[in-house]
């Protein structure tokens, strides 16, 4: 690129061949790399190219400007609009329609599901963007394990599980029992896709994707943000439970203790227990019984 370039000087161009890279940024970077002063001398030089233009930058330049690229970190992702995520609703959609999850199922508390689609960012200069989705339902079967569903570019990924990445972040880098969750045994399905100009196959077949460490920190990211999710919705559930079985003792009994309370009293109506019961319920028991 630095040979074919017609620029006259660095921060030229960065400018022209790398996107979103302006005035700002390029003199910014070029400071960082220790560069910035060969740049300027060059800009004031005349319209003809001189020996030291980026087309005749010798091995070592190159090199120091490569590793500087590297390890500079301020500047802006590419722009993603040449990527097509499926968003989170058409994802949320899919995700139901694959485990038979009904719009009522989740309203009334028997399943969950949650998505999220991460910002845009790069691996080695290629955009990506990350979206997953987290689902539980008794409609999921465990398997003796979390259920995953990888896709690429809106293309299912169907074999080598267990050498993708995201099943590496699935059973090995995060603790579900963090999230109520005890994989096995929780009835649980996780769905990522990855859509990048530059999917990191690890295989020429493209069935499973290398772990590379910016795209599995974004999966990683993107899968905790969801379980806190199904966190919470697994707490108020096992809340919704107990207190079901507390109430469950008081109507079994209270009708019981108001029977044997009139006839002592020798009272021939017997108090109404209702009111009593609305009275002991706690607020997540009570709007379930509304």
């Amino acid at each position: 690129m630095l040979k074919l370039s017609e620029a006259r000087t660095l921060q030229e161009f960065l400018r022209k061949n790398f996107q979103r890279v302006g005035e700002t940024t390029a003199n910014n970077f070029l400071k960082y790399a220790g560069m910035w002063q060969e740049a300027e001398r060059r800009s004031k030089k005349s319209k003809r190219m001189s020996k030291n233009s980026p087309q005749n930058m010798g091995a070592e330049g190159i090199v120091k400007l490569v590793n500087a690229m590297k390890g500079y970190d301020q500047f802006l992702a590419p722009d993603p609009s040449c990527l097509s995520p499926l968003g989170e609703d058409l994802l949320s959609t899919g995700i139901k329609k694959e485990l038979e999850i009904s719009e009522e199922d989740i309203s009334s508390g028997n399943a969950f599901v949650s998505t999220i689609q991460r910002k845009p960012t790069t691996y080695e200069g290629f955009p990506f963007i990350v979206e997953v989705g987290l689902a539980c339902s008794k409609n999921i079967p465990t398997e003796g394990k979390i259920l995953l569903f990888r896709f690429a570019n809106k293309i299912p990924l169907l074999f080598d599980e267990g050498s993708d990445v995201s099943w590496k972040v699935v059973s090995t880098d995060i603790d579900w029992r963090n999230y109520r969750v005890v994989p096995g045994e929780t009835p649980v399905a996780v769905f990522v896709h990855l859509c990048s100009t530059k999917v990191p196959y690890k295989t020429v077949g493209k069935e499973f994707i290398a772990d590379r460490p910016d795209v599995e920190h974004e999966i990683l990211n993107a899968i905790r943000e969801v379980a806190r999710n199904l966190k919470l919705y697994l707490s108020r559930k096992e809340h919704l439970a107990k207190e079901r079985r507390r109430l469950d003792v008081f109507e079994k009994y209270l009708p019981k203790v108001a029977q044997f309370s009139t006839k002592l009293s020798k009272q021939k109506k017997e108090p109404d227990v209702k009111p009593l019961l609305k009275s002991v319920m706690k607020y997540g028991a009570k709007e379930e019984e509304d």
